[in-house]
């Protein structure tokens, strides 16, 4: 990738390593964080009436990538109206909102895996939300520091958001959320507002094979957020057996992913990881489920 005016809205993760070895111990980590929660039951219903019923936790899904997408049409259009400053205010406030908000919802998580009554621990996570926020703003929205530190900051927001997204959503918003945003991940790289972001601010990955394998790899927020949730969902909802396999489907997927990134200069990091993942955790369940206990 070639850095340009403009690069901070694609906020991603830059490295020349193999992408399998940054993500391989982020998703470690996502794994446990299931184990953890397992216990705690699906919070978020955007209709207090959805329950158990399957098409209303659909919607919900839906309506939740409707958001990202409507989101992502409005910053091309913003960068042609030349409204690039605005756009630094808004991320940050969005990414400082999103890090107090995210980390205090994990300390009320942690409270209640651990059955406790106190406020402390939402607090002082909160905190960290807090910290973590004002380093985003500095590192990533106003561009002022280096590479580690921003590196480090989308790893730390990545698995916070995605663990967070892994444990309150119910099953049916959770799937059609994880997949309708992969099927617009294949859009957007191709025809919609990443191809539309890539062009205004001249990025692009050589398709030589030698200059590519040199060249840093961008890894976008959203790939780690999503990677994450998958795994965290299905270690908490299905157990440590199928969450391990979750991780196998993703290193697996990014791999692919990675060299179809190499062939032809860019590529959806979510569909491959995803649908392989998926598929993967129904092949397991249905034989833990019909044919072990048969």
């Amino acid at each position: 990738m070639t850095d340009k005016k403009g690069i901070f809205l694609l906020i991603a993760y830059k490295t020349s390593r193999p992408t399998i070895l940054v993500m391989m111990p982020f998703l470690v980590i996502s794994y446990i964080v299931g184990i953890i929660y397992s216990s705690i039951e699906p919070l978020l219903y955007l209709f207090p009436s959805s329950g158990e019923v399957y098409s209303f936790q659909i919607l919900e899904g839906v309506i939740l990538v409707s958001v990202t997408i409507a989101s992502s049409f409005l910053i091309i259009i913003a960068i042609r109206k030349n409204l690039v400053k605005l756009l630094k205010i808004i991320y940050a406030f969005i990414f400082f909102i999103s890090s107090v908000s995210i980390f205090w919802i994990h300390g009320y998580l942690l409270e209640v895996s651990f059955s406790m009554s106190s406020f402390w621990l939402e607090i002082l996570l909160a905190v960290i939300g807090f910290i973590v926020g004002g380093f985003t703003v500095y590192a990533i929205i106003l561009e002022k520091s280096g590479i580690i530190l921003k590196n480090s900051l989308i790893f730390i927001l990545g698995l916070a958001m995605g663990t967070v997204f892994g444990s309150v959503f119910p099953i049916a918003s959770f799937l059609s959320l994880l997949i309708c945003i992969s099927l617009f991940d294949i859009y957007s790289v191709f025809k919609g507002p990443i191809n539309q972001l890539l062009k205004k601010t001249n990025m692009s990955l050589s398709t030589d094979k030698t200059l590519a394998m040199k060249t840093s790899i961008a890894i976008g927020i959203g790939d780690f957020v999503f990677y994450s949730s998958l795994v965290t969902f299905v270690t908490k909802d299905l157990g440590p057996i199928l969450g391990f396999t979750t991780i196998v489907g993703i290193l697996v997927g990014i791999k692919m992913t990675e060299n179809m990134l190499i062939r032809y200069g860019r590529f959806p990091g979510l569909p491959i990881p995803v649908f392989l993942s998926l598929l993967l955790v129904l092949f397991g369940w249905v034989v833990s489920k019909y044919i072990v206990f048969f």
